[in-house]
């Protein structure tokens, strides 16, 4: 047997276990339900993240800016109305 017939057995032998192995994978639907719950959770998050983009941003600015400032307009105590 030269190196053509071979190296073609190899390749139709090859070309079999990935035939059968597509096949098992379509057939067998245990990690599709996961797969596709987590895709449907991604896309949820991201479009709720868009829909209260501005919202969000206000809110994380307000945030940072009293983190960051330095304490002159920042209400010392809030509990007394801020006297």
């Amino acid at each position: 047997m030269n190196v053509l017939d071979r190296s073609y057995i190899w390749l139709a032998v090859r070309a079999d276990r990935v035939k059968e192995d597509m096949k098992e994978f379509f057939t067998n639907q245990d990690g599709v339900s996961n797969v596709v719950a987590t895709i449907i959770v991604m896309l949820i998050t991201v479009l709720l993240i868009a829909a209260f983009w501005k919202q969000l941003r206000e809110w994380m600015e307000d945030l940072l800016g009293r983190i960051f400032s330095t304490g002159e307009d920042m209400d010392m105590n809030p509990l007394n109305g801020g006297e």
